[in-house]
């Protein structure tokens, strides 16, 4: 009897170890995987980011907090799937791939203050490269946020709550970089996030004063009991305008740009074509044939 208590004593108790000790984690494991796919800078790497990953952990001895909230900001901004470590990574490589390949080039006799060139160029071209997808992205941001406001102002005129009618919008849009951001903004409220704070996640982000005055304009009707349809109409025709006003803006840019190409390139074919018959019939009939 004894013994028997004791064989369901150690099994219980192996039972209770295994439940206590390897289920819970495993589920919660599992649960977060589940709800939270893209949460925000979990963006799936490609094979290059994960090349990356390989030389990172070298960088977490780089202590230099200010440039790493930027760069992360950045990298949030550009929608990128790297992290700081891997982007510096990136920078690092790039420094000792582009002076072997100006060697490659140019061959082992090339002078040294070409090779601190081509340093500096493979330090700076990181930059170049997250500044261009930066203003990409906004760019698209900016050109698709009018309709999607549209979208949601339809749903939500139609009786459906915000987050509901942003499912919906989610489900029928196109893909851009604003469904991509729109999607996180929805995944994290299903972790548990408020509305207010993935919306202000998702602003932080983007870092773009129309997505930010958008997001900061419905935080602030939630809080008021405003109806969410007017204030969804009002960023339409706002948004709208302010994309209006930068094409102006652009259009008015416009001349200033081609003054340079227009003087040192269409202006001297011109002077060329019209002034060089002019030019070789006083040549052959003038004072230089006497």
């Amino acid at each position: 009897m004894v013994m028997e208590l004791l064989i369901l004593t150690m099994v219980f108790g192996c039972v209770f170890m295994v439940v206590l000790f390897a289920l819970p984690q495993k589920t919660e494991m599992d649960i977060r995987e589940r709800l939270t796919p893209l949460s925000a800078g979990k963006r799936k790497k490609g094979l290059f980011v994960k090349f990356l990953g390989l030389f990172a952990p070298v960088n977490n001895l780089l202590a230099f907090k200010g440039m790493r909230r930027q760069v992360e900001r950045n990298l949030f901004s550009a929608g990128s799937a790297m992290n700081v470590n891997e982007y510096l990574a990136l920078k690092e490589l790039l420094m000792l791939f582009t002076p072997l390949l100006a060697v490659f080039i140019f061959g082992p006799k090339l002078a040294p203050h070409w090779l601190i060139l081509a340093l500096a160029f493979g330090f700076i071209l990181p930059g170049f490269w997250l500044r261009h997808r930066i203003a990409a992205r906004q760019k698209a941001i900016t050109r698709a946020l009018p309709e999607i406001i549209d979208l949601l102002n339809l749903a939500v005129g139609a009786g459906l709550d915000f987050m509901i009618a942003l499912g919906k919008v989610l489900e029928r849009a196109q893909a851009n970089p604003l469904i991509e951001e729109l999607r996180e903004v929805y995944q994290e409220t299903k972790v548990g996030k408020t509305k207010s704070e993935a919306l202000k996640s998702m602003a932080r982000r983007i870092n773009l004063p129309d997505v930010s005055s958008f997001v900061r304009t419905l935080v602030q009707a939630e809080k008021m009991g405003t109806s969410i349809s007017d204030v969804l109409r009002i960023q339409s025709e706002q948004a709208r305008m302010w994309r209006f006003q930068r094409g102006e803006r652009q259009a008015l840019k416009a001349p200033i740009k081609l003054l340079l190409p227009l003087v040192f390139f269409i202006l001297p074919v011109v002077m060329i074509i019209v002034g060089g018959p002019i030019l070789l019939q006083f040549l052959t009939s003038g004072p230089f044939t006497q």
